[in-house]
């Protein structure tokens, strides 16, 4: 068996393998946040939406004229927006999901989009880099986890916050 993905827990995956855990993280990100499954897709030429597409197709999530719309923002997208808002001190809305707009791949990282994207040969332009995904990505490569961590650190503080 090939493998194209290697888990932080070191249990490497196949395409087959790798394609279900894609799947069904997408659909766990779905059902833990309680996304509504009809919406729109925000659809541009990015990997990130072609892949957002191709998964509510084929889940059959799709509805054209619902008025919640699915953003293709990844776990990268999320830790930039968090790291540029500390920078510029700046409010961004940050949620998961929120009354007009949901995003199903909070959890998946680009790189988990890319390989996702080539199994499945659908082809996009990759996001744009800024200077904060560029030290984020920087940092990732001496501590592997870090946009995770800042993903899962961000949920933490979402429900404290929910509890009070």
């Amino acid at each position: 068996m090939k493998s194209v993905y290697i888990l932080p827990n070191g249990k490497s995956l196949g395409p087959g393998d790798f394609c279900r855990y894609f799947e069904k993280k997408v659909l766990y990100t779905v059902r833990k946040f309680e996304m509504p499954q009809e919406v729109k897709v925000k659809k541009n030429r990015s990997v990130n939406s072609k892949v957002l597409s191709f998964l509510y197709e084929k889940f059959g999530f799709m509805k054209n004229n619902s008025k919640v719309t699915a953003l293709d923002d990844s776990t990268d997208d999320f830790a930039t927006t968090v790291m540029n808002s500390w920078f510029e001190n700046k409010k961004a809305d940050l949620s998961p999901r929120s009354s007009k707009a949901i995003r199903p791949l909070f959890l998946m990282t680009e790189q988990e989009i890319m390989i996702y994207s080539s199994l499945k040969h659908l082809k996009g332009k990759p996001k744009k880099k800024n200077p904060a995904r560029a030290m984020l990505d920087s940092m990732e490569k001496i501590h592997p986890e870090v946009k995770r961590a800042i993903v899962q650190a961000y949920l933490q503080l979402l429900e404290i916050r929910s509890k009070k």
